[in-house]
């Protein structure tokens, strides 16, 4: 039986390309057995096993980008996974490892390739993640979203710009069944507020500051993914008013919640803007000033300079009022519909099939 090794997580924006990976190949080769590697601090081990997949753990630290005696125990959990994923692949064999970043994608393609197993790297950002840039120059196909990362590598024939990842139906989902699934008005305009997969605690205050302006909206539904360690807070304070909001800490199904909404506000996390463009919807975005290069920064900025969103540096969220912004353009239809125009595109359809493509070339070789 043919095995895929899928290597990657901690954050969504890291698992679920390696998901959608996942789902894909199954369609096309239903004999294919896929594995995940991951750690238990991450978002894998409560979406993988449910899944049906196979899970297994290396116990990996990520180095910090500034001083920090806590680097120092970077060195003792990376002589460790390395050791474990070297026992692994030995014991699983499998035809290809596909890392789709995090610290945690490091060990098992390093030891692929000292194994002689076939390694495809996918990178979601402009700026490439440490774990690419060190292991790209030895891979046999890297994926990158952007056309910019490809600076970052002395080794170029191995490199292909596809962009993100994402599931292959997520924009076929009717708006008027995605609106009845999750019991909202048809006649609603929908807001989906978006802090990544771990949730954006500034957004998240902003927000929790200006409710009152949402007072008496009767022509509006929020649906907002607090991430888990806002969510009770948030959802103590939204149970004592009467607000057009539904809260969750994690959205599970991101293409029922894209159809149904009429306007994203977010992070600028690359996997998300390439789930927002491949929906085609208008977009606010914050984006996270602390992220590697300023790379979020970047990502917002290809979408406005396209006409596909409006965006809001995190230190002016005080003066800009972010609730009052996100009004003003839920209610302007024609701004709306020009910018969904804009989003879609620069929305990338194919690039999960050229990449599964790629899988299934290594995973016929080994077969033959």
């Amino acid at each position: 039986m043919p095995k895929v090794m899928l290597a990657g997580g901690g954050t969504g924006g890291h698992l679920f390309p390696a998901i959608a990976l996942a789902e894909e190949l199954k369609r096309r080769k239903p004999d294919v057995e896929i594995l995940f590697v991951g750690t238990k601090r991450g978002l894998e081990p409560k979406l993988i096993p449910q899944m049906g997949y196979r899970l297994l753990f290396l116990e990996v630290r990520g180095l910090r980008r500034k001083v920090d005696v806590r680097n120092l125990l970077f060195f003792y959990y990376l002589a460790r996974s390395l050791r474990q994923a070297k026992s692994i692949l030995e014991i699983e064999k499998p035809d290809v490892v596909v890392g789709t970043g995090g610290y945690v994608s490091g060990p098992p393609l390093y030891c692929a390739r000292r194994l002689k197993i076939p390694t495809i790297i996918q990178e979601q950002n402009s700026y490439p993640g440490l774990t690419t840039r060190w292991l790209a120059k030895g891979a046999d196909k890297v994926f990158l979203a952007y056309p910019e990362s490809k600076r970052y590598f002395k080794r170029q024939n191995n490199l292909e710009v596809v962009g993100n990842p994402v599931r292959c139906d997520f924009n076929q989902i009717d708006k008027t069944q995605a609106k009845k699934s999750m019991k909202i008005d048809q006649n609603k305009k929908v807001i989906l507020i978006l802090g990544g997969s771990q949730g954006s605690v500034a957004l998240n205050q902003s927000i929790l500051e200006n409710l009152a302006l949402l007072e008496g909206q009767s022509w509006l539904q929020i649906i907002w993914q607090t991430g888990e360690r806002d969510y009770s807070r948030i959802k103590a304070t939204l149970d004592l008013k009467n607000l057009p909001i539904t809260a969750m800490s994690f959205i599970q199904d991101m293409g029922t919640a894209y159809a149904a909404c009429d306007l994203v506000v977010s992070r600028a996390g690359a996997l998300t803007l390439s789930e927002i463009t491949l929906c085609g919807k208008p977009s606010l975005l914050i984006p996270y000033p602390h992220a590697a290069a300023d790379h979020q920064r970047h990502n917002a900025e290809a979408l406005v300079k396209a006409g596909a969103a409006n965006m809001i540096f995190e230190r002016d969220l005080p003066g800009q009022n972010l609730v009052k912004r996100m009004l003003g353009l839920a209610q302007d239809q024609k701004k709306l519909e020009s910018m969904s125009a804009q989003s879609i595109k620069l929305g990338k359809p194919d690039s999960l099939h050229r990449i599964v493509n790629e899988i299934l070339k290594y995973i016929n070789r080994a077969e033959n």
